[in-house]
Parts: structure tokens; C-alpha cells; sequence
């Protein structure tokens, strides 16, 4: 059968009928011509009629489905397949509160890998018939088999009614049950958005209970939990109470609702906040050369500082704070459970940490690769390593008795005494260097000197040899003294050793070092050594400690530290650190900083002329760290500490970090079909509605992807934005007017209504079948029973209704043109023949030239035809003339 889309064009046919009447038999073919483009404009087609089922399977994912109820879809799937001819064609779609096509459309259907979906807390049938429909081929019937319990919570199936009936689709549902015989939920919590300190505040809970009747429900809040047994419960219960804080700032209120009976547990806690007005708490961490200037101006701006102190036990129960400052610690001072718990309270409490430096923070204090060092907005491997102009040295080597024994094949002293060779390797010839042997007494086996001759030296260091008792404070004063006398300014002793020493005033010793700025770190080897007092003379002496059981980790170790007295993490110098945001920051200077480098995507304040972070902040989960890497203290912020607003400068910075909400803006947060409504209300401190505000968000949701957006004007100083939910949990939104922060609001969504037991959905189903000439199916053979419509191929005839075309037109040209083609063709003939003689001639000419030079014989005469005599006697006549020509030349 043949069809036209666009029959307009036939009314040019006249035009035909005008040409062959004026023309007659000469407008024949050019007749055709025009008929065969105004066919090809109609756009013809070729149809052929099959009567080939197109289908999709649609696979409802979501919640509300068990994992049984989904493989019985599937079986139901594999056994229909049985019932396909050849060229039907079949594609698989899963969705919920997303979509996702596990196939398009093809002649075989692969269910071994359904990758599923992502959102499975809404059902959203309206989007995936959409998206079915795009991927239907146009003009074509198709069968849509939706395998759901049809609780669609998230947009409207019957709003594609129409667009149903244009397409030439026709729907089945295949019924699917609910996994909910029994269940409970916590809805939702409601409480008032602002508390005060010491004051109770109610809070009401709605429980939806389901055939249960028994349950308890815990109640978390601000460090402590509540336990209520709930009894006779209806479908629908509100559960008041009352409840106060002694600490102010955010806290959650968590509920969490358990029943033995409860079918899916996803939804029994959920959670909601209030903020507790008062004085903000910080929690100050006192570490070394504490100077208690910065925290006293903290105090003046309104805060409750209370400070903690080694081993800083207040880090186990931070509920009731809202910042912790950690000053000029160093990573030794501070477990790795601790650092956890800091990270913890960061990341998920939405607390702020403010680090701030020293010489013992940050690089210089260790911190690389722990646990701190994640949550920094710079990174402790700074892109430059400073290299100390000159160090002296001196290693004290345990040489006791005890260092002469064996370790894993190797004698302890022959390593020791390699390990001290190797760090020749990393010295210059300016660098001094020493090393004291000791056992009960000590010796001098390389006197403290320039390193100029690293032979010799190695030379008396390999002479070393085990001796007697181990008496480690005498060696430890002679290297100090010697030390006193160099002339360098970076001085380090480095005692190595593996057993009890003797006694001696190690405390007074090296705090008396410390003045002269030599530091002291120990090695302790084995099981033997004196590890406490290893670890006191390292913290006196602003060193570091190391310990190791096998004597083969001492090279490593003492090239570890060599490498590290090398190179220096710090920076000491004056200048004034450069404002690195648009709204410049006049501070004071500063004399020194540790040294890091920016962090991507974390915004640098305030920076060194060479660009090194000075005063950096990111946001790490629902909180934020602000690193400061010089100090408020002694030489290096000693004119901060004068600065008459430093107290306000830092003060108002962590104001902005934690969570809070300014009286001129009212945040709700709700979900709505599916997806998150943040609404903003926002009016100046008069109650003046703020209209055409630049109100932008930052949203992290529960597995810590950031998203960010612009709030839009509803109405008069009311702004709404909307944002995806994908999971349960907690998320975290900050609303900011450009750069300033007007609201930290933390939300929970714990609920959804997939945990609300429903049974199939029949009626709605009876309207989509209705509408689309479908059925509801159980029956696996009436999958691929033939349509309604028929499935027509189209086979577009415009090329070659074109190429016919032009083949007539050629021939119509040269039916035309015959006359002049046949004289073209008569001159081209000729002109090859003259050409072709032409070529003879001289070949003959040639022939006989080379053959005789004298008349032809008779007997040569008689054996040629006589056209060839004629053409040989030419050329004769012609080789004649030639000679003669020659001749007259000369």
C-alpha cells in the first residue's frame, strides 16, 4: 500500500498536463520528471502490515515491593518470553522514585543483570511511562506491562490520558502485594524552633501503627536517652512530652520507635532540632606554650570557654559544645580515638573546629595521614620544602652490653652503627656533626665539627664497640654543652637506646637545652627500653619519639628524622598577611607560620605574600574547620595578641561556622512529591519583608554530596527552592544572601510513604486498562497476545523515486542533443584514425630506414602488397630527400 504525508504537493500536477499539451510528444519525459519530484515531495511510502508486538515490561522497584514480589515479576517475565514470536521486540524498565532503562527495545531480553534504582522511597508510574514513551518508535503500537502495586505517591498516571489514546499504546497490569502486614513508623517529631537554656520545651512525636499494638520508643537528646513503653497504640498516635537543655547551641532530638513485630526498620528513627539559646560553648585544647590571651578575648565577646588539657578527656562528651579550638597540639598528645571523635563531631554533629597553629601543629606536629589531616581545608605536604640554611647534630648511641646481642640475625650495634653512617649521606660540609658513644661511662667518637671529611668519619663510627652498663644523662649533658658552643642556629640531639637507664635530672637537663633552642628526640629499641621516660625527655625537649621491636627499623627511623630536622615545615619571618577575598580584611602582621598548601575547593582568607594559607575554612559534612597556621601566642602572633579586635575578628568567624539561624530569616524545610521544599522567609530586624535578595543554598545530603543552588521569589519576601531526595537521613542546608551566611539548617527525612501498608491499587488500575484497551494479566501467554492496531512498517520511496528521475533526465539530454552528439562523436573517430596513420607511417618509415638505404628489389616488391610497396617506395622517396638535404649542408 502506498501512502502520502504530504499530498499539498499533488495540486502542481497541472503543470504536467499544460506541458504536453502545449508540447506534445516532446513534454513527455520531462512530464515525468516532475511527477516523479512532486511524488517525492508528498513524501511517498511504501506500507507493509505485520502484526509484530512491541513491548515493555515496567518493573516497580520502590520500597513497598519485597524482593519476593519482584522475583516473581521476573518469573512471570522469563515465562512470557516462551510465548514470543521472532520479531516481537521487548524492552525492561525499572522505576520508583527515579527511572532507569535496564533495555531498550531489541528482539531478545537480558534479566540477569537489573542494575535497579536509586531513589526506592517514592513510586513515580506518571515518569516512567513517560520516559516509555519517548523510547516507543513513532507512529508505531506498543504494549505497556506494569508490574506494581500502583501506590503511586509522586506525580499522576492519569494526567497522560490523552497523550495514551494518541500513541497507540495499550496497558496490562500485572498485580504486585506489599511486603507490610504489620508496621510502625515514626512520622514525624514537632517541636518549636528555638529553646532557652535551662527551660523546658514540648515536643510532640506521631507514631503510624499498623496491626501493632506494643512498642518502645528511646528518645535521644543533648547527651542523655528516655525510654517510654507505648501500649495500645491506634493507627494514628501523638506522643507528648517535655524536655530542657543545659547546654546551648543546635541539638538534635532523635526518637527511634522498636516492635519485635515491625516489618521494615528503615523508617523507626527520625530526628528534629532545635537550637538552645544562651552563651556559645567552646571547648579549648590547651597544648604547648599556652597563652591564654586569644581564649580571655573569646570571653569578652560572649562565649563559655572551657578548657581541656592533656590527655584532654572533655573530647569524649562534646554534645554540649559548639566549637573546639585546638591550640599548637601535637599529634602525640592526641590519639587516633580522639582525633576520630573530632572528625565525628565535624562531620556529623555539624560542630566547628578551629586549629590553630605553633610549632607543634599541623606538618610540624605529625599530623600527616591521621585523621585531623582529612577534615583541613590545606594540605600538610606543602608544594615547596624549605631547606634550613645548618644543623648540627649529635646522636648519643646506646654502645651497653646489650647492644652486642643478635635480632633477627643481625647484631644490634652493627645496624646502629650503619644507621648513623647513612645520615652522613644527607649532610653538607657546613653541617656540624658529633656522636657519643655510651655505656656505664661515655666517649667521644666523632667530636662535634663541620662534616668535612664524611670518610674519616664513617671510619671512627665503624670502630664502635658493646661495652657495659647504660647510663644515658651524662652523654646527654656533654652533647647539650657542646651544642651551646656551635655556631648554628637549628641544634638537635637524637639518643638512641635499648635498655633502663641509669638515673639523672633528665627534666631540668633538657628543659635548660630547651632555652638554647636544642631539641631532643629519643629511639627506643625493644622490649627493654625505658619507654616513659623516652617519651617525657622527647616531649621536654620538643622532639620526637620513636619506638621499634626489630633493630632492622632503626635506618628507617634515623633517616626519618634526619630528613626532618633538615627540612623545615615552618617559616620565620615578618610580614602582613594579604586578604585573598573581595571584601579586604585589615590584620595585623605576624613573625611566622607553619608551612601547607591551599586545599581545593577550600577558600583561602587570608594568606603570606608568597600565597601560603594563613587563614583557611571548608566545610567537611555538616560542619566546618577553620585552620589559622600561625599562632596566637609568643614570638609569632605576638602583635595579634595587642590587637584590640582580635577577640571579635575570630568570634565572629565561628558565629558564622556554626549552626545557627539570624532572627531576620524563618527556613522550613519539607518534602513534597517526592522531592525536598526548602522556603525562606526573610525580613530585616524591623519585620520588612526583603524582596529581590540574591538567596542562594548549599545543600549535603546524607552520603556528603554537595549541592548548590539559587532560591526563587514566591511572593513578598518569601523564597522557596527545591532539591532531590534520594536516601534517609540527615541533610545539612546553609542559606547565604551572596557571602553572607543567614542560616545553617539541619533536616531529617526519616519517613516515607511507601512504610504505609496499602493493598494493589485495583481502581486505578481498572482506569488505565480502560483507557488503554489493556487488561489486568495473570496469565504469562497473554503477554504477547496480538494488538488491537496494526504495526506498520514505512518505506520512504523519495531516493529512489529521485535517482528514476534523474536517469530520465540524462536521457531525456541526450534524446535532445542526439544530432550534435553523433557529429562529436563522427570527429572524435576521425581524429583518432589521422592520428593512428600518422603513428604507422613513422614506424614503416622507421622500418625501412633501418632495412636498406637503396631503392626496393623486385624480389622485395613482389612479397608486399601493393599498398605496402606504395607506403615502402614513400618512405624510400622520403629517406632520399633527407640525404640530399644533408648534402646541400655541407
Amino acid at each position: 500500500m502506498i501512502s502520502l504525508e504530504k499530498p499539498l504537493f499533488l495540486i502542481l500536477i497541472p503543470i504536467i498536463y499544460f506541458l504536453i499539451k502545449r508540447y506534445k510528444k516532446k513534454a513527455v519525459l520531462r512530464s515525468i520528471e516532475i511527477l516523479l519530484i512532486l511524488l517525492s515531495l508528498s513524501g511517498m511510502k511504501l506500507l507493509s502490515y505485520s502484526d509484530r508486538v512491541n513491548t515493555f515490561f515496567l518493573l516497580d522497584q520502590s520500597a513497598s515491593i519485597p524482593s519476593w514480589e519482584k522475583e516473581r515479576a521476573i518469573s512471570f517475565i522469563k515465562e512470557s518470553l516462551n510465548n514470543k514470536k521472532i520479531y516481537d521486540r521487548v524492552g525492561l524498565i525499572s522505576f520508583a522514585g527515579d527511572v532507569n532503562v535496564e533495555q531498550d527495545l531489541s528482539e531478545n531480553l537480558d534479566l540477569s543483570n537489573i542494575s535497579g534504582i536509586k531513589n526506592p522511597y517514592f513510586t513515580n508510574i506518571e515518569e516512567a511511562l513517560n520516559r516509555t514513551l519517548l523510547l516507543k518508535p513513532q507512529q508505531k503500537p506498543a504494549r505497556i506491562i506494569i508490574f506494581s502495586d500502583l501506590q503511586e505517591n509522586v506525580g499522576r498516571v492519569l494526567n497522560l490520558e490523552e497523550r495514551i489514546k494518541k500513541e497507540k499504546i495499550q496497558i496490562d497490569v500485572f498485580p504486585l502485594n506489599t511486603s507490610f502486614h504489620k508496621e510502625i513508623a515514626i512520622e514525624k517529631i514537632q517541636n518549636s524552633d528555638i529553646g532557652h537554656l535551662g527551660q523546658e520545651f514540648p515536643v510532640s512525636i506521631r507514631i503510624r501503627s499498623y496491626g501493632i499494638k506494643e512498642a518502645k520508643l528511646k528518645i535521644n537528646f543533648d547527651g542523655t536517652s528516655q525510654t517510654h513503653d507505648l501500649k495500645n497504640l491506634q493507627e494514628d498516635n501523638i506522643i507528648s512530652l517535655s524536655l530542657k537543655s543545659q547546654n546551648t547551641g543546635l541539638k538534635e532530638i532523635e526518637a527511634e520507635i522498636y516492635s519485635p513485630e515491625d516489618t521494615y526498620r528503615d523508617n523507626n528513627v527520625t530526628s528534629s532540632y532545635i537550637y538552645i539559646q544562651g552563651k556559645p560553648k567552646v571547648l579549648y585544647l590547651i597544648g604547648r606554650d599556652f597563652n591564654p590571651t586569644f581564649a580571655k578575648s573569646l570571653a569578652v565577646q560572649g562565649w563559655d570557654v572551657v578548657f581541656d588539657s592533656k590527655p584532654y578527656p572533655q573530647i569524649l562528651n562534646l554534645n554540649s559544645y559548639q566549637a573546639v579550638i585546638m591550640d599548637n597540639i601535637p599529634q602525640e598528645d592526641l590519639s587516633i580515638d580522639k582525633m576520630e571523635i573530632l572528625k565525628n563531631f565535624v562531620t556529623d554533629k555539624g560542630g566547628t573546629l578551629l586549629v590553630l597553629g605553633g610549632d607543634k601543629s599541623f606538618s610540624a606536629g605529625n599530623y600527616q595521614g591521621t585523621p585531623l589531616e582529612e577534615i583541613l581545608p590545606v594540605t600538610l605536604r606543602p608544594e615547596q620544602i624549605l631547606k634550613k640554611s645548618n644543623v648540627a647534630i649529635v646522636i648519643v648511641l646506646d654502645a651497653s652490653g646489650s647492644m652486642g646481642s643478635y635480632s633477627g640475625g643481625d647484631m644490634k650495634m652493627e645496624l646502629a652503627k650503619e644507621s648513623a653512617q647513612l645520615v652522613l649521606d644527607l649532610l653538607e660540609e657546613k653541617d656540624y656533626f658529633g656522636l657519643i658513644a655510651f655505656d656505664h661511662s661515655y666517649q667521644w667518637i666523632v667530636p662535634l665539627q663541620p662534616l668535612t671529611n664524611k670518610e674519616e668519619t664513617a671510619s671512627l663510627i665503624s670502630k664502635i664497640s658493646p661495652g657495659g652498663g647504660t647510663a644515658l644523662y651524662p652523654p646527654l649533658k656533654s652533647a647539650g654543652e657542646a651544642l651551646i658552643k656551635a655556631p648554628i642556629k637549628s641544634k638537635h640531639i637524637i639518643a638512641i637506646t635499648d635498655g633502663q637507664t641509669e638515673g639523672g635530672d633528665f627534666y631540668n637537663l633538657v628543659k635548660y637545652l630547651a632555652k638554647y633552642k636544642i631539641t631532643v628526640s629519643t629511639i627506643g629499641i625493644g622490649e627493654d627500653a625505658n619507654i616513659p621516660l623516652l617519651k617525657d625527655i622527647a616531649n621536654w625537649g620538643n622532639g620526637r619519639f620513636y619506638h621499634t621491636w626489630n633493630i632492622r627499623n632503626l635506618p628507617q627511623l634515623l633517616l626519618s628524622e634526619t630528613k626532618a630536622l633538615l627540612r623545615s615545615n615552618i617559616v620565620e619571618k615578618n610580614f602582613v598577611p594579604k586578604s585573598s577575598t573581595e571584601e579586604k580584611i585589615e590584620v595585623p602582621p605576624l613573625k611566622g607560620y607553619v608551612l601547607t598548601s591551599p586545599r581545593y575547593p577550600y577558600p583561602t582568607i587570608l594568606s603570606s605574600p608568597e600565597g601560603d594559607p594563613i587563614l583557611a575554612r571548608g566545610q567537611f559534612g555538616l560542619g566546618q574547620v577553620i585552620a589559622f597556621t600561625s599562632a596566637l601566642k609568643g614570638y609569632w602572633g605576638d602583635e595579634w595578641l595587642k590587637w584590640n579586635k582580635l577577640g571579635k575578628f575570630f568570634s565572629e568567624m565561628l558565629r558564622e561556622t556554626i549552626p545557627h539561624q539570624v532572627p531576620e530569616i524563618k527556613v522550613s524545610i519539607r518534602e513534597e512529591e517526592g522531592e525536598g521544599i526548602i522556603n525562606v522567609i526573610y525580613a530585616d530586624k524591623e519585620g520588612n519583608y526583603i524582596n529581590f535578595a540574591n538567596l542562594k543554598y548549599t545543600l549535603i545530603d546524607v552520603q556528603g554530596k554537595k549541592l548548590k543552588g539559587s532560591l526563587y521569589q514566591k511572593s513578598s519576601g518569601t523564597y522557596e527552592a527545591v532539591f532531590p531526595i534520594e536516601k534517609l537521613g540527615k541533610y545539612q542546608i546553609t542559606i547565604q544572601d551572596n557571602d553572607k551566611v543567614l542560616a545553617k539548617v539541619p533536616w531529617f527525612f526519616g519517613s516515607s510513604q511507601e512504610f504505609i501498608p496499602k493493598t494493589f491499587n485495583k481502581e486505578l488500575a481498572q482506569k488505565i486498562t480502560s483507557i488503554s484497551l489493556g487488561k489486568i494479566i495473570s496469565s504469562p501467554s497473554d503477554v504477547f497476545r496480538r494488538m488491537p492496531y496494526q504495526d506498520a512498517d514505512k518505506k520512504d520511496l523519495s531516493p529512489f523515486l529521485l535517482i528514476i528521475c534523474i536517469i530520465l533526465f540524462f536521457i531525456e539530454l541526450i534524446l535532445r542533443r542526439w544530432r550534435e552528439i553523433q557529429e562529436i562523436i563522427l570527429n572524435l573517430i576521425g581524429r583518432i584514425k589521422i592520428v593512428e596513420d600518422q603513428e604507422w607511417y613513422k614506424k614503416i618509415e622507421s622500418k625501412m630506414i633501418e632495412e636498406f638505404n637503396k631503392k626496393p628489389t623486385p624480389s622485395m616488391l613482389e612479397t608486399v602488397t601493393l599498398e605496402l610497396r606504395a607506403r615502402m617506395f614513400i618512405a624510400h622517396l622520403k629517406e632520399e630527400e633527407r640525404k640530399r638535404k644533408e648534402k646541400e649542408k655541407k
